[in-house]
């Protein structure tokens, strides 16, 4: 009986203290391999969870908790490897595994979850929007990017400026690492006020190249610049931040785009190359001092896997130049070809003849049907588009693009569409005749394959400060881009 009572009373503290007996038993198994890789588990499970739940307070909970996980996993394995030492070796050597398998596991779900998920806010601006059924609207036309469109820079007519260019990288000339680089006669056309307004009058009215003032936040300090546009299977195109490249690969039939027997045996030098040609007309370049060399004649080279690379900025009198390229050949070809096309393009300006530079002009750098237009095409994602531009002023200045949805009216990427947009253009008294801007954007509202209606408008800012006007307006059929 007294044994009944003894053993009745022994258990009722246990009772009572069951709670505390739980903690107690915790604080000594946490360091047991069950007990590190059960909490390891519990944190993987949530964190698998809200990275599929949530969106941006998603992010930040995966962040922090990846990163405490990281520190656990990292702590399993010194406690595991101290488990060894201490000659537990089942404890140590299942701690380790354990470890291994929890971090492939916490990898895989990130793995899986960041392909398939969008690291930034959900954009509902398009959920609700339909497409207007009273207003006509107009699809953007195929891609111009060549990796696209399944175009070759190598297609250019062969006596342009453009064919030349990629022709240097399988030809002999080069240019040694010391030699000194000048364009004389833009030196001569930036010593006169005559030949600078020039120069600028033959650039806005020349389709290949692009006159703007680029994003302060870009480069504060850059004024006008000017920019050298390649074609695809004809057309301009504006690439982003205007490089061109060509990234082909020996496989898969793509190396069919290159003629080898037109090209020779360094038909290969043509598979990589990257390349941009700019003119600073206000003194600085768009790409700014901490990319190139300023004023230099010695260019930066170093080896970039299979390219070389050069990336320098030149003076020309009151202008600056910069020629960059990527490829496979070094001693600058394409830089060495960009001087001597150069010299020979600018020189025609240099004429008694002052009307000789519209003589140089391509064929198509005017039109003569008065019709104004803004014809769009897809870009490389949605959301991003190329538009060419034909207008007339009339009078010099900026042209620019805004855009708005259509059926409620919101204007669209306005903190980004005019610095993007912006181009100089070409103008006459003529209203007949229509000059060309090329232009490349993104639309950040809305979400691929959302489609909603947007009006498209040209505004034109003039340099005599008047008022800004409305040139023309168009309606497409667009989507968002997903960031």
């Amino acid at each position: 009986m007294e044994a009944n009572e003894n053993s009745l009373q022994n258990l009722q503290p246990k009772e009572k203290g069951t709670v505390k007996q739980f903690f107690s038993g915790l604080h000594v198994h946490i360091f047991d391999w069950w007990m590190r890789l059960l909490i390891l588990f519990l944190l993987v499970v949530p964190l698998w969870f809200v990275w599929f739940k949530f969106d941006c307070l998603g992010v930040v909970f995966v962040f922090v908790m990846g990163l405490i996980l990281l520190l656990l996993l990292l702590g399993n394995a010194i406690l595991s490897i101290v488990d060894l030492c201490k000659k537990r070796i089942k404890q140590g050597v299942i701690g380790l595994i354990g470890t291994l398998l929890l971090g492939w596991l916490a990898l895989g779900v990130t793995t899986v979850a960041s392909i398939f998920l969008p690291v930034s806010p959900e954009d509902h601006f398009a959920d609700n929007l339909k497409l207007p059924e009273d207003i006509e609207l107009t699809e953007p036309l195929d891609p111009l990017d060549p990796f696209w469109s399944e175009s070759s820079y190598a297609n250019a007519p062969e006596d342009s400026f453009q064919y030349q260019v990629i022709k240097s990288l399988v030809e002999e000339n080069t240019l040694d690492q010391d030699a000194v680089c000048r364009i004389p006669a833009l030196e001569k056309l930036s010593s006169t006020s005559e030949g600078r307004e020039r120069l600028i009058r033959y650039l806005t009215f020349h389709p290949e190249w692009r006159v703007f003032r680029a994003s302060l936040s870009t480069n504060p300090r850059c004024g006008l610049y000017a920019v050298r546009c390649f074609r695809v299977n004809g057309k301009v195109y504006e690439a982003k931040y205007s490089w061109h490249r060509e990234n082909l690969y020996l496989y898969d039939g793509y190396i069919e785009k290159i003629d080898k027997e037109k090209f020779g045996k360094n038909f290969e030098n043509l598979m990589k190359w990257t390349y941009r040609f700019g003119i600073g007309l206000d003194g600085e370049s768009w790409m700014g001092d901490n990319l190139i060399k300023k004023n230099g004649v010695i260019t930066r080279l170093s080896k970039d896997y299979l390219y070389i690379e050069s990336m320098s900025e030149y003076s020309a009198g009151k202008f600056v130049f910069d020629i960059c390229e990527y490829s496979r050949v070094k001693d600058r070809p394409m830089t060495a070809k960009t001087l001597e096309l150069a010299e020979k393009e600018f020189s025609v300006l240099l004429s008694e003849d002052p009307e000789a530079w519209r003589k140089a002009l391509p064929t198509d750098a005017i039109r003569k049907d008065g019709q104004a237009d803004i014809i769009l095409y897809d870009g490389s994602q949605g959301g991003i588009y190329n538009a060419d531009i034909w207008s007339n002023p009339g009078e010099p200045g900026f042209i620019y693009l805004k855009a708005f949805e259509i059926t409620q009216g919101t204007p669209l990427s306005v903190n980004s569409l005019e610095n993007e947009t912006n181009v100089k253009t070409g103008y006459s008294k003529d209203p007949n005749e229509l000059f060309f801007a090329p232009m490349r954007f993104t639309i950040y509202e809305g979400n691929w394959e959302e489609y909603y209606g947007a009006r498209f408008e040209v505004w034109f800012k003039p340099d005599s400060g008047q008022p800004e006007r409305k040139l023309l307006e168009k309606n497409f059929e667009i989507e968002g881009w997903v960031e």
